[in-house]
């Protein structure tokens, strides 16, 4: 698609994916073809250690080694907080807009799986370098059409593309959450931001080609994945299940964004709520993505965060619903017992610990196991009954 020699760095990142096994084969030329660094906006902020860490702003002109070291990580790199309002280097609250981790894109292409003379769409189109590599997989006999609803996001991202020598990947500007206009078909549709459980808009459905394939990062208000690959059939219906290699946290769709809960201003042991016991250990089903899912799928509207002891409190595991005022806290008490608090007219421990005992009983199957169904009228997520072990 360009002419324009590929920087050493890309060579190396592509080198690291490959030893990491993280980079199909098929779409290793893509990799070495469209530079990373050439849709990279010179101001980001990124995480330069593990999880958890502080976000540090980078300035290429100020700091070209660090920039260019950055770029060729596998990281995300965030390009927007706030939608706009947070102003480089201040880190904001909300990362809006950003650069996803190479693995992560190669493992999305890879659920993906488009060919060479594909129509693709793709939805968040971010820097536009994720519209590049598909540009190069699809080749001259396909096309690639990306939406993003940031007006800025768009327009840099279009700048990018021509200036990288992609001029034939249209961008446009608008919420595809709102549905998608005209009658185009697609042979596949990538969304690169979380979608809602229960709310995939039908019209992507509508304008995918019978057999071919989206891919979507599925989220619930107490969980940020999974990604999921739907199959769409003859009869305008689409099936799908959870990808298994690939664990993803993507920032919302802004039209889907969840409500968060300030937990801090909360007395976990409020004498005004209700008491009763478990010998379920709160941590076990809240802090793994398998064991949380059935619980996010059974306790819609829920939020939940966990506490870490200190001098002054026992670990301490919230769940919280915004919209009904109910909270629950659960914290130890003896070995091998807790105290269960709730307030509100929503048992959410209660429903919270049934949900997870019937994923046990079901033989704790994987989020894999988990069927999504898409209809004109109807969209379901269920565990099929011969998916235990």
């Amino acid at each position: 698609m360009t002419e324009v020699a590929a920087p050493d760095g890309v060579r190396g990142l592509v080198a690291e994916l490959d030893s990491a096994g993280t980079l199909p084969a098929e779409f290793r030329p893509a990799f070495l073809a469209a530079a990373r660094e050439w849709f990279v906006p010179g101001r980001f902020w990124y995480q330069p250690g593990d999880d958890g860490a502080e976000d540090v702003a980078v300035d290429r002109a100020s700091d070209p080694d660090r920039w260019l070291s950055a770029v060729y990580s596998d990281r995300a790199l965030v390009t927007q907080f706030d939608d706009g309002a947070t102003e480089w280097p201040e880190v904001g609250h909300r990362p809006t807009s950003s650069a996803s981790m190479p693995s992560v894109v190669a493992g999305m292409l890879r659920a993906l799986e488009p060919q060479p003379g594909n129509a693709v769409l793709e939805i968040g189109t971010g820097t536009g370098w994720n519209a590049a590599l598909l540009a190069e997989i699809v080749g001259g006999s396909g096309h690639v059409t990306t939406v993003e609803i940031d007006p800025e996001v768009a327009g840099q991202a279009r700048a990018n593309l021509r200036a990288a020598g992609y001029e034939r990947v249209e961008t446009i500007e608008g919420d595809a959450a709102a549905g998608l206009a005209g009658d185009r078909r697609f042979d596949r549709i990538i969304a690169t931001a979380g979608v809602h459980l229960g709310q995939l808009p039908y019209s992507w459905v509508e304008r995918t080609a019978p057999g071919g394939v989206i891919v979507a990062p599925m989220r619930a208000d107490m969980a940020t994945g999974p990604l999921v690959r739907f199959v769409v059939r003859e009869d305008g219906t689409a099936t799908g299940n959870a990808v298994e290699w690939l664990k993803v946290s993507f920032m919302d769709m802004r039209s889907h964004r969840v409500q968060r809960t300030d937990f801090g201003t909360m007395r976990w042991d409020d004498d005004s709520a209700d008491q009763s016991w478990t010998d379920l250990a709160p941590w076990v089903p809240l802090l793994a993505d398998d064991h949380r899912w059935p619980i996010a799928v059974a306790l819609p509207g829920c939020r939940y965060d966990v506490w870490e002891r200190t001098e002054d409190r026992p670990g301490v595991a919230w769940l919280s619903d915004p919209s009904s005022g109910s909270w629950a806290s659960v914290a130890p008490e003896g070995e091998g017992r807790y105290v269960v608090r709730q307030f509100g007219p929503r048992r959410l421990w209660d429903a919270a610990e049934a949900a997870y005992r019937w994923w046990q009983g079901r033989g704790e199957p994987p989020l894999s196991a988990w069927e999504w169904t898409i209809t004109p009228d109807r969209q379901s997520v269920t565990l099929p009954p011969d998916s235990g072990r």
